[in-house]
C-alpha cells in the first residue's frame, strides 16, 4: 500500500489562518486560565468558532455547513491540537458526523443548521461515561441499546454529572440514561453498530490529527528550551543525550502526519484502504504523543516535573485522548484481524 497524499493551496490557507487565529486567541497563559476556571471555556469562543465556519466544516452545504472533507478536518484538528483548544469542538464535530451518517433527512434538516450556527450544542455519547463537552451540551447523540437517539439535555429522566478530569482543557460528563424513552422521531434510523462502524474510522482520523498537532507543539517547545538552557557552559541541545530523543520525536511526528494525511486523502477519494490508514494513524498517534510528552518532561529537567511546565498540559491531553475510540493495542488488534481476514 502506497497511498497518494493530496495537498493544495486551499488547505495551506486553512492551516495558516487557523494557526494565526488560534495563536492569537489561545496563548498558553489563557489556556491555563480557562483550564483553571469553573466552566473550562469562554462562551465567546464558541460564537467565534461558529462565525469561522468550523462548527459546520464537514456538514453538507444544504444544511448550512461548508461541506468540506477529511483533509480539511485533519488540518483543523491538527491546529487545534497544537494549541490545546479548550472547547468541545471535536465532540460537536463527531456528533455532526454521526447525524450526517446515521440520521434521517428530517433529523438532519431540523438539527444540523442550529449546530452549524452555534445555537445548539451537540455532544456525542457512544457510552454513558466520559462524554466530552457533556456538561454544557443542549442535545446528545446518545447510544441507547441498539440505536442512537437525539436526547435533549432537559429530558426529565436524563442525569448529567460533571466528571473529575485529568485534562482540564477538555471537560467531560457522565450520563445516566436509565428511564430515557425517546420518541420515534428522535431515534436515528441507522443501527448503533452500523453507525459506529461508519463513524469510528473518521473519529480515529480526527483524533490522530489532533494528537499530531500536540506532539508537534511539544517538539517545538522542547527544542526551544534545549536551545536556551545551558549546562557546563553549553546549550543542552548540543548534547547527544538531548539531540537523539528530539530526533526520535521528530521522526515520530512526521511519520504520524504522513499517515494522517494519507488516510484523509483516501477518505476524500473514496478509497477502500481509508479505514486501515486511519486506524494505523490512531495507533501511531497514541505512541508518538505520549512519547513526545514524556521526553518533554524529562528534557526540561527538574522544572519539567513541576506543574508550571507547559509540557504537563500536553501530557494530560495525550493520556486522556489515547483510549478514545480505541488505544494503540485496540487498533492493532483490528488491523491484525483485517489482515488475517484478507
Amino acid at each position: 500500500m502506497n497511498p497518494a497524499i493530496r495537498w493544495d493551496d486551499e488547505l495551506g490557507v486553512l492551516r495558516a489562518e487557523a494557526r494565526r487565529w488560534l495563536d492569537e486567541r489561545f496563548p498558553i497563559a489563557r489556556v491555563r486560565a480557562l483550564a483553571d476556571s469553573e466552566a473550562g471555556e469562554d462562551p465567546a469562543d464558541w460564537k467565534e468558532l461558529a462565525a469561522l465556519g468550523w462548527l459546520g466544516l464537514v456538514v453538507p452545504e444544504k444544511y448550512g455547513g461548508a461541506g468540506l472533507g477529511a483533509l480539511h478536518l485533519s488540518v483543523l484538528m491538527e491546529e487545534t491540537g497544537r494549541r490545546l483548544l479548550p472547547s468541545p469542538l471535536l465532540s460537536s464535530t463527531l456528533a455532526a458526523l454521526a447525524l450526517c451518517e446515521g440520521g434521517s433527512e428530517a433529523q438532519r434538516e431540523r438539527w444540523l443548521p442550529p449546530l452549524v450556527a452555534g445555537e445548539t450544542r451537540f455532544a456525542l455519547a457512544t457510552d454513558a461515561a466520559a462524554v466530552w463537552g457533556g456538561e454544557r451540551a443542549d442535545l446528545f447523540v446518545a447510544r441507547l441499546g441498539d440505536r442512537f437517539a437525539l436526547v435533549a439535555a432537559g429530558e426529565p429522566a436524563l442525569r448529567v454529572q460533571a466528571e473529575l478530569v485529568l485534562d482540564r482543557t477538555r471537560r467531560s460528563a457522565r450520563l445516566t440514561l436509565d428511564g430515557v424513552r425517546p420518541g420515534a422521531d428522535a431515534l436515528l434510523p441507522t443501527g448503533a453498530e452500523e453507525l459506529l462502524a461508519r463513524l469510528a474510522p473518521r473519529a480515529c482520523l480526527a483524533l490522530a490529527a489532533e494528537m499530531a498537532g500536540g506532539a508537534d507543539a511539544l517538539l517545538a517547545l522542547t527544542a526551544a528550551y534545549a536551545a536556551t538552557r545551558e549546562q557546563f557552559g553549553k546549550p543542552i541541545g548540543s548534547f547527544q543525550a538531548v539531540k537523539h530523543p528530539l530526533v526520535n520525536v521528530l521522526l515520530g511526528v512526521e511519520s504520524l502526519r504522513s499517515l494522517v494525511y494519507a488516510a484523509a486523502s483516501a477518505f476524500d477519494a473514496g478509497r477502500p484502504e481509508a479505514e486501515t490508514l486511519a486506524r494505523m494513524a490512531k495507533a501511531k498517534a497514541c505512541d508518538v504523543y505520549v512519547f513526545a510528552a514524556s521526553r518533554a518532561v524529562q528534557l526540561h529537567g527538574g522544572y519539567g516535573f513541576t506543574i508550571d511546565c507547559d509540557a504537563h498540559l500536553y501530557l494530560k491531553r495525550a493520556q486522556t485522548t489515547r483510549p478514545a475510540f480505541g488505544d494503540a493495542m485496540a487498533q492493532r488488534r483490528w488491523l491484525a484481524a483485517a489482515l488475517l481476514d484478507s
